[in-house]
């Protein structure tokens, strides 16, 4: 039977590096606890979540926010949309986050729209990594609103005001969706779910070298 719920870039970029570790996670619900240093990005992530609100003040005793105050203090003159939980049906039409009908879905930092660009934010903590820019395009892909530009800033609290930008138009918007859908698909109708053995066996709970019964980590 083809996979019917709603996948999100996290679920897609699991089965990318494992169809196994996807299936483990999304097909038998069994996921691997947080590690605590996604668990401290999300301390951040709620910190700065409040502030955009307007639920407290700017979290400026936070040693690790602390240097992006004037940054943040500047985005929220202009009334972004904090922590917008947004999904698609598979036509790419918007539906709430938790519809049955949800194909694609996602949940964007910071949204701030001027009158021709939508420019998206997402805060990491931790190291940059290579792949953060298909993530930016799946935010786009997933914007319900139409912009002639987009502008994706991933902004990497860890590095005082480093920020890598990626600017984006609405023709690359229906590229990354035509693309995404070829991804989602794939995953769909997968009935075998076969391991991709590669660096991160090591650390995978699956790998034989780790008491588990996947045979193909090196």
């Amino acid at each position: 039977m083809p996979y019917t719920k709603a996948i999100s870039y996290s679920g897609k970029s699991l089965y990318k590096k494992c169809p196994r570790k996807w299936h483990r996670a999304y097909i038998l619900g069994i996921k691997s606890p947080p590690h605590p240093k996604a668990e401290r990005g999300t301390l951040l992530h709620n910190k700065l979540d409040k502030y955009f609100l307007g639920e407290q003040v700017y979290p400026a005793g936070d040693k690790c926010l602390a240097p992006w105050q004037s940054y943040m203090e500047n985005l929220n003159r202009f009334s972004p949309a904090s922590e917008a939980e947004v999904a698609v049906d598979s036509n790419w039409e918007p539906c709430a986050f938790d519809s049955p009908n949800a194909y694609f879905r996602g949940k964007k930092d910071l949204d701030v729209r001027t009158a021709i660009r939508k420019h998206i934010y997402d805060w990491k903590s931790g190291k940059v990594y290579p792949d953060h820019v298909l993530q930016g395009q799946a935010y786009v892909a997933l914007d319900p609103e139409d912009f002639a530009r987009y502008c994706v800033k991933f902004a990497y609290l860890d590095i005082p005001r480093y920020v890598r930008s990626w600017h984006y138009s609405a023709d690359d918007k229906k590229r990354f969706r035509d693309e995404i859908t070829q991804e989602i698909e794939v995953i769909r109708m997968d009935e075998t779910w076969d391991p991709n053995p590669g660096d991160e066996c090591q650390w995978c709970e699956l790998s034989w070298r780790r008491g588990g019964d996947c045979k193909a980590a090196p």
